[in-house]
């Protein structure tokens, strides 16, 4: 083999010359170093096997590219306290209504509270207390000093729209109905100011329940405001009335003094009871409807409404839209496959609703949804997915928007982006991965090698200092 003139050629080539064991010593810091960076080619060995194994996924954002006149809407939502028989679907685009026959589109399932308290209906009573609770919660401080402002004049920078919600703002309002031209007004003005001076919320009186309550009082100028004062039917002046929450009232006869304005205040509210009502579910039974729908690709929106039966309308004041999204998604439907091949974050995107709960707990709310759907296109995949962001509210029909009066909607709401994201996987390539490999463990054996021949230089070191001391 020696003689070989191709093995002394390659001899004579040879770069990783040995060095004789009689030339080397093995040592203790040595050994121990080995033994590290064994472990550690074996911990870098095997996590650069995994990155090579393992595939990732890039993402590109483009215009979007897609020419198809239509989009599927796949829907699974369960309205929590309206029969199936009052529920409607409603498709619009941008620019009108899309006519669909929702008995043939869509599966309508009765559902029950399942042991939960059955539906009960609201008393006219219990809807005029619960709406003004929920008005004394809404209103922002311009409107609170609007209802608590006298009406006085018509000239002051008040609007001075609603006497009615005004007299029911607080528990008991005391109102002094007065004409600037009655002589026995304006002799009860001082002793009216006396008494507001003492009692407007300031004086606590006990109701028939045991709770504490306080009088809010207002005057009444029935020369600037007329046709309110006729709709309330004074016939005289000045006259004095306790109002209620609910509207209701008791007039005051008695001979007018603080002290007797006080006896007469704490006389009705001792026998007032208060109308303790809670929102509870209506109906019982709610419904679950789902199907899919194909909608114009333009921004659009769907909702689910009340909507009358035969000859039975609900009433708006107490339609509850409150519901459970089971599933909501544009597109061809997730399937399984679908859900092994692409990524958990980007499936997390594609139906973001799901399972989630929107309820409203007061009367002429509706919980609305705002979805920014972003086509995806994924490769190896035919056909695109659908990823959407999503934001809520609830909206509150306003009475002075004429709406009042309107079923409330749930809606959701959809626009489709112009821009388009195309996921591509990215893996490592055969040789990318050796190069990366042997560099990582060449780097890591020579910095083992390096730091193992310091400390043997430093300990040698401190021993021939220490030797030459002793």
């Amino acid at each position: 083999m020696a003689g070989d003139p191709v093995a002394r050629a390659l001899q004579s080539l040879d770069q990783f010359r040995q060095v004789s064991r009689d030339l080397t010593r093995g040592t203790l810091t040595g050994g121990i170093f080995t033994a590290i960076a064994y472990a550690l080619l074996l911990l870098l060995l095997i996590a650069e096997l995994g990155a090579f194994l393992r595939t990732t996924y890039v993402t590109n954002v483009v215009m979007d590219q897609n020419t198809e006149e239509l989009l599927q809407i796949n829907f699974d939502i369960t309205v929590l306290d309206l029969p199936c028989k009052y529920l409607q679907v409603g498709v619009w685009d941008k620019f009108g209504q899309q006519q669909m026959n929702s008995t043939d589109q869509f599966a309508y399932i009765p559902i029950d509270h399942r042991g939960m308290v059955k539906g009960m209906g609201y008393s006219k009573d219990e809807i005029t207390a619960l709406e003004s609770a929920d008005a004394a919660t809404d209103v922002s401080e311009e409107e609170k000093k609007e209802l608590e402002a006298d009406w006085s004049s018509t000239s002051d920078h008040f609007k001075h729209n609603d006497f009615n919600a005004a007299v029911t703002f607080h528990d008991f309002t005391l109102v002094n109905f007065f004409a600037e031209w009655c002589v026995h007004c304006r002799k009860f003005h001082p002793m009216w100011n006396e008494a507001a001076e003492r009692i407007s919320d300031k004086l606590s009186f006990t109701n028939a329940d045991g709770q504490e309550a306080t009088v809010k009082f207002m005057k009444m100028n029935c020369v600037d405001f007329t046709t309110v004062c006729q709709q309330a039917q004074i016939a005289a002046f000045p006259t004095l009335r306790l109002y209620k929450r609910d509207g209701s009232f008791e007039a005051y006869h008695s001979k007018r003094s603080v002290e007797n304005i006080i006896a007469f205040l704490t006389a009705s509210i001792r026998n007032s009871h208060l109308i303790i009502a809670r929102h509870h579910t209506m109906f019982s039974e709610g419904c679950q409807v789902h199907g899919t729908m194909q909608v114009p690709r333009v921004p659009g929106h769907f909702h689910l409404v009340a909507a009358p039966f035969g000859d039975m309308t609900v009433n708006p004041a107490i339609t509850n839209v409150s519901h459970i999204v089971n599933h909501l998604s544009f597109g061809p439907r997730p399937t399984r496959a679908t859900r092994s091949t692409v990524p958990a974050e980007l499936m997390a995107n594609v139906n973001p609703l799901d399972g989630r709960k929107f309820i409203v707990e007061r009367f002429h709310e509706a919980p609305q949804h705002y979805l920014k759907v972003v086509s995806t296109h994924v490769e190896g995949m035919r056909t695109p997915l659908y990823q959407m962001t999503h934001t809520d509210r609830v909206r509150k029909l306003k009475k002075d928007g004429g709406d009042i009066n309107r079923a409330p909607q749930a809606r959701f709401v959809y626009d489709l982006s112009p821009m388009s994201i195309v996921v591509k996987t990215k893996s490592k390539r055969w040789y990318e991965f050796l190069t990366s490999l042997f560099a990582i463990l060449g780097g890591a054996f020579t910095v083992v090698e390096l730091t193992s021949g310091a400390v043997e230089t430093v300990g040698t070191a401190v021993k021939e200092a220490l030797g030459k001391t002793n």
